[in-house]
């Protein structure tokens, strides 16, 4: 809903794109490709296409990379995650309780 109403603008690049393309596309889902390609073209269309800041982080999961450099490439920008342990201990670094909580205050 923050996306939706604009309380949250997301941040990709192709990387992120297909990543997430990737990931909504396993079985486990069920999304058709019709859907999917809408979810892309939403994300586009409203979020804010980054270049990388290349950290040189040494992350659990060298495909969660990109998520946190393009975070570092935008001043007040975050990652939100639920997966905060695979990613370093920083302030851009927040779980969906916390950005909503930002979002609150703000």
């Amino acid at each position: 809903n923050a996306v939706i109403n604009g309380d949250i603008i997301p941040m990709y690049n192709k990387e992120i794109l297909k990543e997430y393309e990737e990931v909504l596309s396993r079985k486990k889902f069920h999304f058709s490709k019709s859907l999917i390609k809408q979810y892309l073209k939403f994300f586009s269309n409203v979020g804010i296409a980054s270049e990388r800041v290349h950290s040189m982080e040494d992350l659990p999961d060298p495909k969660d990379v990109v998520f946190y450099d393009v975070a570092l490439s935008k001043e007040d920008a975050f990652l939100v995650t639920g997966n905060t342990k695979h990613f370093p201990k920083t302030p851009v670094v927040v779980t969906p309780a916390e950005m909503l909580r930002i979002l609150a205050e703000a």
